[in-house]
């Protein structure tokens, strides 16, 4: 895809369009973009019928177009019986508290016969998991890339010892704000990854794709251990999913 108007959007979602695009998920539908706003001029390249955005993020509503809107609502609530055809998510999902909730909705809203695709990460259950996004007064930015943390150590470590092992590397003041973030944020809905699986495989939706989209990263045995016996889960190598489901 070399259009200049996708080659300016983030990788992740530029990406996800296209596998989107592949599989003629957008032409003359009905979407849905839950956490998210791309571009007006996007989607009029992908011929939809029409165009909605909705995240409780937003300031407020804005309704530029007839067929393109971006509205300040949730998921878990949203939307009239069989009104879209298609859902698109890209890195929200990971943010929604009540994700099953969220699920059951969006069941619900979509047309017999049309699909959901979304792609979420890093998960919670990663060894980037903490989704890491600061901003210093410096304007620099530590992020879940670049942070001076272990790899799960969100997992491994309480709020005050992940405080003293960023002391080594930053002020006080950057030490407290990341380490209360990263455990109190409602940014995050901390989900594992065998928590989304759950809740997906036991939906009413069929499922048509649900695999690990960035290389996984597989924690030593004897860590792998611990994160078992700590936290009754399995995984905690997948990085970010890609799910296809249908109604």
């Amino acid at each position: 895809m070399d259009n200049t108007i996708f080659m300016q959007l983030p990788v992740w979602q530029k990406n996800h369009l296209e596998v989107c695009i592949e599989k003629e998920l957008f032409k003359g539908k009905k979407v849905l973009e839950v956490g998210g706003r791309t571009p007006y001029e996007v989607t009029k390249t992908l011929e939809v019928e029409s165009w909605t955005g909705i995240d409780p993020a937003f300031k407020q509503d804005w309704e530029p177009f007839d067929n393109y809107r971006l509205l300040k609502r949730s998921v878990l609530d949203f939307g009239d019986d069989d009104e879209f055809d298609f859902i698109f998510a890209t890195n929200s999902f990971e943010h929604i508290n009540g994700f099953d909730k969220g699920v059951q909705n969006m069941y619900r809203i979509l047309k017999k016969g049309g699909k959901l695709s979304a792609l979420l990460g890093p998960i919670w259950s990663c060894y980037k998991g903490s989704h890491t996004g600061y901003k210093t007064k410096d304007n620099e930015i530590i992020n879940f890339n670049n942070i001076k943390l272990p790899p799960w150590a969100h997992l491994i470590y309480s709020q005050e010892e992940i405080k003293e092992i960023l002391l080594k590397s930053y002020s006080p003041e950057i030490a407290q704000d990341i380490s209360s973030w990263i455990f109190n944020t409602d940014f995050l809905n901390r989900l594992f990854y065998d928590d989304y699986r759950q809740t997906i495989f036991s939906s009413k939706f069929e499922v048509l794709e649900f695999r690990d989209w960035h290389t996984s990263k597989f924690p030593p045995d004897d860590l792998q251990t611990f994160l078992e016996n700590k936290y009754n889960k399995k995984n905690f190598s997948t990085v970010s999913i890609k799910m296809l489901l249908e109604k």
